[in-house]
């Protein structure tokens, strides 16, 4: 019996650590190895025809299509790292052909840091008992149209 609570305890853990790889946005089909495009030839539509629908359109201008395809690998609870990004903007002129291509990837990109500040807000700050019982014995309100009386 203690055996079998060891054992299923360690494959617990062990399933625990296992690496999870996740890939988000445009992914090639077989037989792909990149975006391209003939410049001067290819237009919106034979770019939308070839790959479908862009990752990202801008919605002021449409001159500048991005194809997106990110790949995560996030291990238990950790924040996921970003292995692979690659990034393949179409650019167009005003006719629809495309005048440019350009690729992206991860080490192009630039890092933001975020702000850790907090935005003060008014009221009270409740402790986990007061929030877990803090509407215990209320009564809900009665609004008109409701209750036993005319």
């Amino acid at each position: 019996m203690i055996r079998v609570a060891l054992v299923l305890t360690l494959t617990i853990l062990i399933a625990g650590c296992v690496s999870t790889r996740n890939r988000h946005g445009y992914v090639m089909e077989r037989g792909e190895s990149e975006l391209s495009a003939d410049v001067g030839i290819d237009s919106k539509d034979s770019i939308i025809a070839r790959y479908g629908e862009p990752s990202v359109r801008p919605p002021l201008n449409d001159d500048v299509w991005y194809y997106i395809s990110t790949a995560t690998n996030a291990r238990a609870f950790y924040n996921p790292d970003t292995t692979n990004r690659t990034i393949v903007a179409f650019k167009f002129d005003e006719e629809g052909k495309v005048i440019e291509v350009a690729e992206y990837d991860l080490e192009d990109g630039i890092p933001v840091n975020l702000v850790d500040r907090e935005t003060p807000t008014r009221g009270k700050e409740l402790t986990i008992i007061e929030q877990l019982l803090g509407s215990v014995g209320q009564l809900p309100a009665i609004t008109e149209g409701q209750g036993n009386g005319p």
